[in-house]
């Protein structure tokens, strides 16, 4: 992504209280998010896994909460996802269908970050434990945005994954600015966060930053590769 983000000031009378491995419950700060709001009107169910839940069993994919099948959802979702750039305007894709069903669709990181979101849903970890986050890019900084996918475990800790720049972690292990998160049991509803100097960058910017890394499987077509897991 090369377009430079505007800054949105924030008042950090606002800020929420955040600690360590912990996101708070929501905050004073409501932030629209174009592409969420996109993705709600053409793909409505992506909290329910109803209709890809028989699929899902039958294909392997694992069950139950926690970070074991959050490790193995990552590693085999980077394994079969081609990791390509939107062509044209950043729009986010929920591939859990293609995928559970073997196939290889194409990918940046907001659509490897929602995949993933749906995939634990299918494992069952209830969609309001279920999220998205949006960072700065670990690339470049504030000019980009980055996303990736968090679970709220029944401690309240906050486990991070489908990041196309690193392995499943605890959130604490994210080093760069937390900026917004959602919901899956409503994308539309996100919440800002504040980075190190009370601003962040503006929320309708695109999210299409893949990593360069050395995998040890490089996809086919891929014009930079993701970072596979253990």
């Amino acid at each position: 992504m090369k377009t430079l983000l505007a800054a949105l000031a924030l008042t950090l009378s606002c800020a929420p209280a955040m600690a360590g491995d912990y996101l708070p419950e929501d905050t004073p700060l409501r932030i629209p998010v174009p592409q969420a709001a996109a993705m709600d009107r053409n793909f409505p169910r992506t909290a329910d896994c109803d209709a890809l839940r028989a699929d899902y069993i039958a294909a392997g994919w694992p069950m139950g909460a926690g970070i074991e099948t959050l490790r193995t959802i990552d590693a085999r979702l980077k394994r079969q996802l081609v990791m390509r750039n939107d062509a044209g305007a950043d729009v986010w894709t929920p591939l859990a269908s293609a995928i559970i069903k073997g196939k290889r669709p194409a990918g940046d990181c907001d659509d490897i970050s929602v995949t993933s979101a749906q995939l634990a849903i299918c494992a069952g970890m209830p969609p309001e434990d279920v999220g998205l986050l949006i960072t700065t890019s670990p690339k470049t900084g504030a000019l980009e945005l980055h996303m990736m996918a968090f679970y709220r475990d029944h401690t309240g800790r906050v486990w991070v994954f489908g990041d196309s720049f690193g392995k499943p972690r605890a959130l604490s292990k994210v080093r760069q600015d937390l900026l917004f998160f959602a919901n899956m049991g409503d994308v539309r509803r996100w919440y800002a966060l504040h980075d190190s100097d009370g601003t962040a960058p503006d929320a309708a910017g695109p999210t299409s930053s893949i990593p360069v890394t050395e995998a040890r499987t490089a996809p086919k077509n891929c014009e930079q590769a993701v970072e596979l897991a253990d």
